[in-house]
């Protein structure tokens, strides 16, 4: 009792300081969480559009040569025109001085005229076989080449720094018409230079992605996001940069998305700002210190506390666990007047009411609770007599007096079972199973081979103790309502357990079974004939077990089947009448109730 106390003591004061501290804490770093969200959304912006110049400034020019008189000849005409040299000197000329130069990270372009005559400036660039098949099978949209960066970790900057721009260029006038293709070589140092002059802060990296998850840019000096694999797929980037907050929170890690203008690549930032760490480790230790200080104060406080109430409580304490073994005399002596007091003299009057309860009640309710089931123990032996007797007047009618003899043993032996002074309401299964065992063989000269009867019964299971006399009838209702129209039927009667329960399951092919009539059946109050063996079992099984317990019926692969649950009752001292250990649960539920 005492340590309960002081633990009350310390969550009462301990509990709403920790928890206005920690909502003050999550308020506050969510707010930050939120601010930055917010800057890096802003800032993956800003740095998109310069990513967005830095490509549109290449895709429009591959569309200049069209619009430019000296290109354009020089991509139409033969070579064997007589002003063919003057026209590739213009064109040479026109591309030197074009507007956009090299400036902003283009540093080469090659021209192919339809006559495969070709032109270049800048860095050596070269219009290749497969450049031609990628554009062609592109149309007029751009085909980009580049190297995968995460696979070239170490090799040189120079087996990668460029990014080139194929495209197959049309006659305006007619579209069908190829005037030839241009090759544009971006630099991708340049890029990167773009991408990091404006960044806010050293720890973020950028990458630039597309649709097969190639990296055109990674700024990451090497550093490994695989634990944020799933989140910088370019599907889910993509998506990302739709939407209207283009930044998430992993974690600690920010990740922002841009979605670059006219191109299939997707810019995006990871970051894991300091600040975050800074301001949890503050927090915490902040948080910690509050925790020690609390908890002191409140240990001073619940000891003094529980000094003072545990004593008079430790008293009554024992004076339960006097109750809790039956002893209902059991009283406290009051000389207190204080909450305690109260609680003493309602243990008295409690102790006093269980005492009478006990002696007066429990024992009434014990022999009318018995004398119901011995009243319905009796009710079923008449019921089944009737029957059995019914079944050899026919037998002796159709002058099979051989089996007589055989049947009026089994009857005879049936008849001690049932009928014998002083038989318990319990047996065990393997006496069941013998009484069964007996109606089984009386039916078996009836019927001859017209019915098959199955057994299934773990040998072990026989030593249990069970209700007598629920195994027959079931087995007695399949033959005359389930098989009654059948010639060749089949009986099977299933014993298993589950868990704490034993299941009987008794199953026949026959006619398939009305549930609703037979629950309808159950349900009805009354003695009458009709459902009279099964509402008997039902009744039975409710009286002997308790709730929970039940007769229940349905259809299972073209068997009609009825299924009792009841107690598993391994040794005899388990099968009494009512134990007390019954009464004390049920009378406290009483008590409560």
């Amino acid at each position: 009792m005492r340590k309960k106390l002081m633990l009350f003591f310390i969550c009462l004061v301990m509990i709403p300081i920790l928890t206005i501290y920690s909502v003050a804490i999550n308020i506050f770093y969510e707010s930050t969480k939120k601010d930055l969200q917010a800057l890096f959304s802003n800032h993956i912006h800003g740095i998109g559009k310069n990513a967005d110049q830095f490509f549109t400034d290449a895709l429009d020019l591959t569309t200049y040569p069209l619009m430019e008189t000296n290109l354009k000849a020089f991509l139409s005409k033969p070579k064997d025109d007589e002003n063919y040299f003057a026209l590739t000197s213009n064109a040479n000329s026109i591309l030197l001085s074009m507007p956009y130069g090299f400036s902003n990270g283009i540093r080469g372009i090659s021209l192919l005229s339809r006559d495969q005559a070709s032109i270049n400036v800048g860095i050596s660039l070269k219009i290749s076989k497969e450049d031609l098949e990628a554009a062609r099978a592109g149309a007029s949209r751009p085909y980009w080449d580049y190297r995968d960066v995460s696979s070239l970790q170490d090799t040189p900057m120079e087996a990668y720094s460029h990014i080139t721009l194929t495209r197959l260029l049309r006659n305006p006038s007619n579209l069908s018409e190829e005037l030839g293709f241009i090759k544009i070589a971006m630099s991708r140092k340049q890029l990167i230079d773009t991408l990091m002059s404006d960044r806010i802060n050293h720890e973020v990296s950028y990458f630039i992605i597309d649709e097969n998850n190639k990296l055109l840019v990674d700024t990451s000096s090497g550093q490994s996001y695989a634990n944020l694999k799933g989140d910088i797929s370019y599907p889910h980037l993509l998506q990302l940069a739709s939407s209207s907050a283009n930044t998430q929170i992993n974690g600690q890690y920010f990740i922002s998305a841009h979605k670059i203008e006219r191109t299939p690549f997707v810019l995006y930032s990871i970051v894991k700002p300091n600040i975050l760490t800074i301001i949890k480790e503050t927090l915490l230790k902040g948080l910690s210190l509050t925790v020690v200080l609390v908890l002191l104060f409140t240990l001073l406080l619940s000891f003094t506390f529980s000094q003072i109430i545990t004593a008079p409580l430790v008293k009554l304490g024992k004076r339960m666990k006097s109750i809790s073994n039956e002893d209902f005399s059991v009283r406290i002596d009051v000389k207190r007047n204080d909450e305690i007091a109260v609680l003493a003299n309602n243990f008295n009057r409690m102790a006093q009411r269980l005492d009478f309860l006990y002696k007066e009640v429990y024992m009434g309710n014990l022999k009318l609770q018995q004398a119901q089931l011995s009243a319905l123990q009796t009710q079923i032996n008449p019921h089944f007599l009737y029957n059995t007797l019914d079944t050899i007047y026919w037998m002796s009618e159709m002058g099979d007096t051989k089996n007589v003899s055989s049947m009026v043993s089994n009857m005879s032996k049936m008849m001690r079972m049932t009928l014998s002074p002083g038989n318990s309401d319990m047996v065990t299964l393997a006496e069941e199973l013998e009484h069964l065992s007996c109606y089984i063989h009386i039916q078996r000269i009836r019927y001859g081979d017209q019915f098959v009867f199955e057994i299934d019964c773990p040998e072990h299971l026989k030593s249990y103790y069970v209700l007598r006399l629920l195994l027959q009838p079931l087995v007695e209702n399949a033959l005359l309502h389930g098989l009654k129209n059948s010639t060749h039927g089949i009986v099977k009667v299933r014993i298993y357990e589950n868990e704490n329960t034993l299941v009987y399951e008794v199953m026949n092919n026959g006619t398939p079974v009305d549930v609703t009539e037979i629950n309808r059946l159950l349900e009805v109050e009354g003695s009458g004939m009709r459902g009279f063996a099964l509402r008997n079992i039902k009744e039975r099984i409710a009286l002997k077990n308790g709730k929970g317990f039940h007769l229940g019926c349905f259809l299972r692969d073209g068997f009609s089947v009825f299924q009792i649950t009841q107690k598993l009752r391994v040794e005899e001292a388990d099968a009494r009448e009512i134990t007390l250990a019954d009464y004390n649960s049920e009378q406290t539920k009483g008590l409560k109730r």
